[in-house]
């Protein structure tokens, strides 16, 4: 039997009732309106558990037992409510200045953060929740979502017109989360920066450098993830890449191939040669990470396999979310 504290219980209790609550919304009230007179043996089996769960949460004792078989729903829950409440974090945080403040803004998430790390739910996996799509098909469960993202109309680098600008981004990854959940589907976010690049811009200066070298580069990035995904430039050096649709056997294979694309290429300045150190996001349909937290994981990839090994890739996932090399 698994034993919480009271104040353990109390928490754990707020969060099954906010995850029930969606799910009732965003499920249960759906499948309803869209398929009269139908509700399915696992949604019905979904809501009995959580029902359960909060009855045994509700428990005024000292310590609160609840069944063995309930910590892969918890950690499920667990998961989903340290997103929401993430995300509803991320405009608070981008307004604070004061680090006291910011810390006490992010105490909220690291609650969860701290929670899952510890037994049995660390080691546990989370139990697979109902979707629309398991009882619609892929079209009409979007149509079904009122609140669903759209894909925004492309707008591109203001100084090189060849890449998408780094404003479409964040909305881009939210819709293609959106869509690659209704699908079970993985995806991956990249960030990718060109190894030593201030030295070629001392060595040319950045007029001869944008003209011969970084423009024919944008190219082959843009060309490279054409039909695959979408390329952003983030800055002189350093590119964001969201590929939807793409399971981390097949990113590493990717990126392995942009890495020798670039490696191979021959710039407009002769004497100058180009390679990328990759940090790749491994982003599955119950990953607990808001957008902008898989933008820095995949920023902190990066940084590792920069320090590490320049021109190798890295991946972090869940659940410990620690950089690993995958390809030198």
């Amino acid at each position: 039997m698994l034993e919480l504290k009271r104040g353990e219980a109390k928490f754990v209790l707020g969060c099954v009732t906010s995850f029930a609550a969606e799910f009732e919304r965003g499920v249960v009230a759906v499948l309803a309106r869209e398929l009269p007179g139908v509700e399915p043996a696992e949604v019905r089996e979904v809501k009995e558990q959580l029902w359960l769960l909060q009855r045994q949460l509700e428990s005024r004792q000292t310590t609160t037992k609840v069944h063995d078989q309930m910590v892969g729903l918890i950690k499920r829950v667990l998961a989903s409510e340290r997103r929401r409440v993430a995300e509803e974090l991320d405009r608070p945080l981008s307004k604070a200045t004061a680090p006291a403040v910011v810390k006490t803004l992010q105490q909220r998430v690291t609650r969860y953060d701290v929670f899952m790390a510890q037994e049995p739910f660390l080691s546990a996996r989370p139990q697979r929740i109902p979707r629309l799509t398991d009882f619609m098909s892929i079209r009409f469960a979007a149509e079904a979502t009122v609140d669903a993202p759209a894909l925004a109309p492309r707008v591109y680098d203001e100084k090189f017109h060849i890449l998408e600008t780094p404003r479409l981004f964040l909305p881009d990854l939210a819709y293609y989360r959106y869509e690659c959940g209704l699908r079970d589907a993985e995806l991956a976010v990249v960030y990718v920066d060109i190894d030593d690049f201030k030295a070629v811009n001392s060595k040319l200066t950045e007029t001869v450098v944008d003209l011969l070298v970084l423009g024919p580069f944008l190219e082959l990035l843009e060309a490279w993830a054409f039909g695959h995904g979408h390329a952003y430039r983030f800055g002189g050096d350093e590119y964001v890449v969201v590929l939807p649709n793409v399971s981390i056997k097949l990113a590493t294979v990717m990126l392995d191939e942009l890495r020798h694309r670039v490696l191979d290429a021959r710039f407009r300045a002769k004497d100058v040669r180009l390679s990328i150190t990759q940090g790749l996001c491994r982003v599955d349909a119950e990953c607990p990470l808001t957008d902008r937290e898989i933008l820095a994981r995949a920023n902190t990839a990066k940084a590792f396999a920069k320090t590490t090994r320049k021109g190798s890739i890295a991946l972090v996932e869940g659940p410990a979310w620690e950089p690993t090399l995958i390809a030198r």
